[in-house]
């Protein structure tokens, strides 16, 4: 049976009020893949393709502070964006996030699921104290810049970067405030995104899903 989905906007509605230590209890069967990687580098369709190709459930921490700016009526900038989650780091814990997801995932009683945007390390930590051996964290990289570069820009996102120089500043405040290299150093596996869709799926099938996680998702499928 498949792992129900969530969609972006149910990844954080209704989930960030309350106590985010509340009603924390691992079970043992459950499955957690973290994803990280540069901005447009696929960490999302790595996601995606989980939760259509395998059933896996969905959550993204950048929609969770999205949300929080849609409520508090602010325009989803980055600048806005980085301000919120300094605010809510400052304010609840540079763990909160990572702890939220946690508090949805397990409110769910989801069998295996998927988190894109993890940035901070305290993330990583934090869900691998949770989680244990159920937790790994998937890497997605380029090699070229460039190339991510003009990926965002062919997704046409309105908070995205207009020129390279831009893009390359964006890459540099992320690691400023997120410490972002050294959460990709935690990795447990690479997935390269050099090429095309289909060679990062056919990573996500024989390395990822045979691998870290055996078959199990596959069997449910």
């Amino acid at each position: 049976m498949k792992t129900p989905g969530l969609s972006h906007s149910d990844s954080a509605r209704g989930d960030l009020g309350g106590n985010p230590n509340s009603g924390l209890g691992h079970k043992p069967t459950m499955k957690v893949i973290g994803v990280v990687g540069l901005n447009g580098s696929g960490k999302d369709e790595v996601v995606d393709y989980l939760h259509e190709r395998y059933g896996v459930a969905k959550l993204s921490m950048g929609d969770m502070v999205r949300e929080i700016a849609e409520e508090q009526g602010l325009a989803p900038t980055r600048d806005n964006l980085h301000r919120l989650s300094e605010q809510y780091f400052s304010e609840r814990g540079r763990d909160y996030f990572a702890k939220r997801a946690i508090q949805t995932i397990e409110n769910h009683d989801w069998e295996t699921a998927a988190i894109s945007g993890i940035r901070k390390p305290t993330f990583v930590e934090t869900l691998q104290q949770h989680f244990g051996d159920d937790f790994a964290l998937v890497d997605v990289s380029v090699s070229d810049p460039q190339t991510r570069y003009q990926r965002i820009r062919d997704r046409r996102q309105a908070r995205d970067p207009q020129s390279y120089s831009e893009f390359l500043q964006h890459d540099r405040e992320e690691e400023e405030i997120f410490h972002l290299s050294h959460t990709i150093q935690e990795a447990d596996i690479v997935l390269n995104n050099d090429e095309s869709l289909a060679q990062l799926h056919r990573q996500v099938d024989h390395r990822l899903m045979n691998g870290l996680f055996t078959d199990e998702a596959q069997n449910r499928h």
